[in-house]
């Protein structure tokens, strides 16, 4: 073997190594997660792992096991002395708050979880097809759930809305909104605790996202406001409304373009239609940026796949750049497509006449 090749294999060898590392980090906190241990140590500061053991009614070598993995990896303090684990301010706010700017509790869920229907996911290579709704774990929903609940109070309502006049004038003097795809309702519920005059209606084809966003505008007090029913692009437009949105659902469509026809033909006269989607390049190939191993993997194990599974174009996770969002618009009679600056790693924002 050549010099210069078995320094480009153990170089390729250390990102292997720094993978494993990864991947294996993913699953520590995943678990820390599930199972409240980071809540735990937030709650009651440096714990040994009899003391968290004790306080959770777990096994204590376990929870060793998983102090020590969890602190080689960097996210947990271990002091050798006290054999106590901590967590730092940085780490609560990034695994332990729900719904504020750093959080990423549904992250971990979410990656978890999608990653699980593996045999399926393989069938699929082989046969066609793809993984379905209720071939997932109900960790990848409550995933999906906390990273909106997240990107929606931290960002939409505080950012992002303020960003487009139009939507906002609509929403403070009261009118009705529709959000399409709405899973678990986090986006119709944070407006609706924002914009209180205006009535919201959630639709979603997957009726265990629908009981959950009726317990989620309870929660925080707007259900009077809030109204959500189980819905398919296929049933057609199920009424009509000033301002309708669809966030992070058109590349998940089994037929984006009839899932846009249905949208339009849900809107008024004057209405306005905000999507949201994945900020992405006209070839898929030339994405970049920390954020595009997760957008292909989020394609390949959750929505090309769920696509495809129904049939579907199988669009995938960066298949919607500007242009097609333009050609989609077109084709169901919009007129004009405007896109809002966000500056955001994963989405891009267009408001549409």
């Amino acid at each position: 073997m050549s010099t210069q090749l078995e320094n480009e294999t153990q170089e390729l060898l250390g990102k292997v190594v720094q993978d494993f590392t990864g991947a294996i980090a993913t699953r520590m906190c995943a678990i820390g997660i599930d199972l409240g241990l980071f809540v735990d140590l937030a709650e009651y500061g440096a714990s040994t792992s009899q003391e968290i053991a004790e306080r959770k009614s777990y096994q204590e070598r376990y929870v060793r096991e998983w102090v020590y993995g969890t602190h080689k990896v960097g996210y947990l303090n271990f002091d050798k002395e006290t054999r106590k684990a901590s967590l730092s301010k940085a780490a609560i706010n990034v695994l332990v708050s729900k719904g504020e700017k750093f959080s990423q509790q549904g992250a971990f869920k979410l990656i978890n979880n999608m990653m699980l229907p593996y045999d399926e996911l393989l069938s699929s290579f082989k046969e066609g097809g793809g993984v379905n709704f209720e071939d997932y774990r109900s960790g990848l929903w409550e995933g999906l759930d906390l990273t909106g609940c997240t990107r929606y109070r931290s960002f939409l309502v505080t950012d992002w809305t303020d960003k487009i006049p139009e939507i906002t004038k609509k929403l403070e003097k009261g009118v009705a909104f529709a959000d399409f795809g709405c899973g678990t309702g986090r986006s119709s519920i944070e407006l609706a605790k924002k914009y209180p005059n205006s009535k919201y209606f959630g639709f979603d084809v997957f009726p265990p996202n629908i009981e959950k966003a009726r317990k989620n505008s309870i929660e925080r007090g707007v259900s009077d406001i809030c109204h959500f029913q189980v819905w398919d692009a296929k049933s057609g437009a199920p009424g009509k409304f000033d301002i309708v949105a669809a966030f992070d659902l058109i590349h998940d469509l089994p037929h984006p373009g009839e899932g846009i026809q249905a949208i339009k033909n849900a809107m008024k006269e004057d209405g306005l239609f905000l999507l949201m989607d994945i900020k992405c390049t006209e070839d898929p190939i030339d994405n970049e940026g920390p954020m595009t191993a997760f957008k292909f993997g989020a394609s390949l194990h959750f929505c090309m796949t769920t696509s495809l599974a129904n049939n579907g174009e199988g669009m995938g996770t960066v298949g919607l750049p500007k242009s097609k969002v333009e050609e989609l618009c077109a084709a169901a009679g919009f007129k004009n497509v405007k896109e809002i600056e966000i500056n955001h790693p994963l989405n891009s924002l267009f408001v549409i006449q």
